[in-house]
């Protein structure tokens, strides 16, 4: 009795079903990378609203390392929009070259952010300590000498309704302000805020000027919106990571169908070669003649 030889399972076609198949991935890519879109999106709008709103008064802090890591978002979140918009294109036409340069670049804006969230958090630790230093450095060698960090502090301190670093005394730091002149303070620190009112008697008086000093109210300023960054950058860092583990996955399922599909061809040409082959059976002397 002849036996018919089973047929071994297809484990490639098998893998190839659904959440596991191409299609299964793209779709999978597309979702995962809408929402990363609208997180690298907010993420550009929190670094370019800190770069208008905060950045001046960073600078008179002498706060540049806080200022790099937020020009280094923006600009990673930038280059990630536009590698987002281009990874949905080359997914869906499952072009292999263009899926491998879109995973470099969100290899490196995905460095690049954690980089500068790990920065943001970083700096928060001993903010108040540091930030007071160096009030009192502008305080005491820029004010009245560098004409843009003189209206930067007048504008902060009338702002966070502040004077000096710690307290108002310390603008006896600076020769231009001292008690026995005409006046102790800068005009931006009077409560009731006019032109040369330091210089007035009722400006002088203790009761028109800001007791508490700029360095706890910059701080406070600061403080929150530093751990705001880098959560966002922790959130947009995630669903990068998620995103280009699906990016390697599905470069992986084209490399073998295309690898599959070569040796396919391969075969059938081979078939196809041999079919057309024509043998021609030698004939004998004696049926020749």
């Amino acid at each position: 009795m002849s036996s018919t030889p089973m047929k071994k399972p297809d484990r490639f076609n098998a893998s190839n079903k659904g959440y596991c198949s191409v299609f299964g991935i793209k779709a999978s890519i597309i979702i995962v990378g809408f929402l990363l879109l609208v997180a690298v999106l907010s993420l550009s709008y929190l670094s370019f609203w800190t770069i208008v709103t905060k950045h001046k008064y960073a600078l008179l802090a002498s706060a540049y390392l806080y200022t790099t890591a937020t020009y280094c978002l923006l600009l990673s979140a930038i280059i990630t929009c536009v590698a987002i918009i281009v990874l949905f294109i080359t997914s869906w036409n499952e072009y292999e070259k263009g899926l491998k340069f879109t995973l470099l670049i969100l290899v490196l804006t995905f460095a690049c952010e954690i980089t500068a969230g790990l920065l943001a958090f970083g700096y928060t630790v001993n903010l108040e300590e540091r930030l007071s230093i160096n009030l009192l450095e502008t305080i005491q060698y820029k004010y009245l000498f560098d004409g843009g960090k003189t209206k930067s502090f007048d504008q902060m301190q009338r702002l966070l309704r502040c004077c000096g670093s710690k307290s108002f005394g310390d603008w006896q730091l600076n020769p231009h302000f001292n008690a026995s002149m005409n006046s102790a303070v800068p005009d931006s620190c009077c409560k009731s805020y006019e032109p040369k009112c330091a210089r007035k008697p009722y400006g002088k008086h203790p009761s028109n000027i800001f007791s508490h000093g700029c360095s706890p109210a910059l701080y406070n300023f600061y403080h929150t919106h530093l751990v705001t960054l880098g959560c966002v950058t922790v959130g947009v860092a995630s669903l990068q990571i998620f995103i280009i583990m699906l990016l390697v996955w599905l470069i992986k399922r084209l490399e073998k169908i295309r690898i599959r599909n070569q040796s396919t061809i391969s075969a059938s040409k081979v078939r196809r070669m041999s079919n057309e082959i024509t043998y021609y059976p030698i004939q004998s002397s004696a049926s020749v003649k």
